[in-house]
């Protein structure tokens, strides 16, 4: 039966450590390094199976985690691999020429694209500066100018009609 992940497990390196199921594989790396001459080594099917050098060859051949790797090896059922058929899809015409294409690449259209100054790479600061100006002047007759406002008449004086004289 396989442990639960939060179920107790004891240390191969030092029985007196209870390790729970589903931190076992980071203690182990701990223990391998506080017990390097133990003669203990890794399971090459699970690195959470440690086992004494000598019985190594026994667990290998008796391991619970083997079965996925002889499943993957050693396929004898045809129902696990099942035939498809190939069907051969038809070959579309490759004889258009693309450089014979009369139709030119794309072009963008300025008057479409947002305003965009790039900054110069590998220019002195005094070099950009110049360009975003160059840019920027480059962009302006394409923004559209909000029409200026009407300008103000000067409206009539209802009480005072022409230049009279108060005493």
């Amino acid at each position: 039966m396989e442990p639960q992940p939060h179920d107790l497990i004891s240390c191969p390196y030092n029985k007196a450590h209870q390790v729970e199921h589903y931190k076992m594989h980071v203690h182990l790396q701990k223990c391998r390094k506080q017990y390097p001459d133990s003669g203990m080594v890794s399971c090459p099917f699970n690195a959470t199976h440690v086992v004494n050098e000598v019985e190594l060859n026994y667990h290998i051949s008796s391991c619970p985690d083997r079965v996925m790797l002889d499943t993957q090896v050693y396929v004898t059922d045809d129902d696990h691999r099942p035939v498809v058929p190939v069907v051969s899809q038809p070959v579309p015409d490759s004889s258009a020429d693309w450089e014979d294409d009369p139709q030119t690449s794309f072009v963008p259209d300025p008057s479409r694209k947002p305003h965009v100054i790039q900054k110069i790479k590998g220019a002195t600061p005094s070099e950009r500066r110049k360009a975003r100006c160059q840019n920027t002047t480059q962009y302006r007759p394409l923004e559209k100018q909000p029409s200026p406002p009407p300008s103000p008449e000067p409206e009539p004086d209802a009480g005072n009609s022409g230049s009279q004289s108060h005493p």
